[in-house]
């Protein structure tokens, strides 16, 4: 296989999976991810780990946020 192919190929393997992503939050898919939902539950979850790390000590340098 050239090396011309395989980039092709590989760049064919990535914008499938970047459609299946993107698949997840259309409004046509039945089962379609409801963003803002999800949004609000990252929040939440982060929020949470946030206060776990900080009562561990937080981290060192505490300027990662």
């Amino acid at each position: 296989m050239t090396n011309e192919k395989a980039e092709l190929i590989n760049t064919l393997i990535e914008l499938e999976e970047r459609i299946d992503e993107i698949w997840e939050y259309h409004p046509e898919n039945p089962n379609r991810i409801d963003v803002e939902s999800e949004f609000n539950d990252l929040q939440r979850t982060r929020i949470l780990l946030q206060t776990q790390i900080d009562e561990l000590g937080g981290i060192e340098g505490d300027e990662w946020m």
